[in-house]
């Protein structure tokens, strides 16, 4: 079987542009520093890859939703430690009052200073975060948690009302794993008894020297007790979610280091062997060369006498 020498050309071109596009791939990489630039470089190292990058992207959003957990849940615990300083001072005042033997100078001293704290654990309860979120109304952010009644036709004048809802809001920190972000109002407010209605109460019988002042004020010391021990619950169930925070968090900074250092390895390039390589293909670039020229250089004409 004859082989023409364009035969010959062709298959000298083709392997010309196969050396040039591995040179070109050689550089490619090297510019880069990378092994992987396109799938069929490595389709097992892609794949790899890819649910390494994958596992990166989920972490880096869990550890952003775990930042913004932590924030919620310290706003939170601010103004329920506020709440507990206050409360402790209306039980100084509430101890005092309950003795029964005051002037009327100082009964309205304590009167005019609970009705202060009374105004200050209101906004608390009230309180909303940097966005204008309310912290104690569940989902129902955009409402207020509590209102007072103020309409004499409604029954429930004098009351306060719980305007949020009992759902947490919650949000998830590690795969299967959530840990939720708020505490409500009415569990510490209006589920053992309408806090501020009794407060305003014994205020206005401290004010007015009624006969029963003292008896109120023994109520609002067990009321402020049991309001004081809801929110230490609350205060510690923060603490627990946020020391799972913290570990949860720790955890996927570990394994996203691992992650991008398995990535690296996969992807990297052996910078010197690719250089080395380079260099051979564009050595044998060279003579292919050399030889292309020397075929495409042949005639009859170079042979005749």
């Amino acid at each position: 079987m004859r082989i023409s020498t364009n035969q010959i050309q062709l298959s000298m071109l083709d392997n010309l542009q196969h050396g040039f596009g591995e040179y070109a791939r050689l550089d490619r990489q090297i510019s880069s520093n990378k092994r992987i630039l396109q799938p069929s470089d490595d389709p097992v190292g892609s794949v790899r890859l890819l649910g390494l990058k994958k596992e990166q992207v989920a972490m880096e959003q869990y550890q952003k939703n775990i930042a913004n957990a932590k924030s919620q849940l310290s706003q939170g615990e601010i103004q329920l430690e506020s709440m507990t300083n206050m409360l402790m001072r209306l039980r100084e005042l509430a101890q005092t009052a309950a003795n029964g033997s005051l002037s009327e100078d100082d009964r309205r001293a304590v009167a005019a200073e609970a009705a202060i704290i009374k105004d200050g654990l209101f906004d608390l309860a009230n309180a909303r975060n940097e966005s204008g979120s309310s912290l104690f109304t569940g989902s129902k952010v955009d409402q207020t948690a509590l209102v007072k009644v103020t309409d004499p036709a409604d029954p429930d004048f004098g009351s306060y009302k719980y305007q949020g809802d009992s759902l947490v809001r919650e949000v998830s920190i590690a795969n299967g794993v959530t840990v939720g972000l708020n505490q409500t109002a009415d569990k510490l407010f209006i589920d053992n008894g309408d806090f501020f209605k009794q407060l305003d109460s014994m205020v206005a019988a401290m004010e007015s020297g009624a006969p029963d002042a003292a008896d109120q004020a023994r109520s609002m010391l067990d009321r402020s007790k049991v309001l004081q021990d809801d929110i230490s619950q609350m205060v510690s169930s923060i603490g627990a979610r946020m020391n799972l925070l913290d570990q949860v968090d720790e955890g996927h900074a570990e394994k996203g280091v691992y992650s991008k250092e398995v990535s690296n390895q996969i992807e990297s390039l052996d910078y010197a062997s690719a250089v080395t390589q380079q260099a051979h293909v564009l050595m044998a670039l060279q003579v292919q060369q050399q030889a292309f020229a020397k075929v495409n250089g042949l005639s009859l004409f170079n042979y005749m006498p």
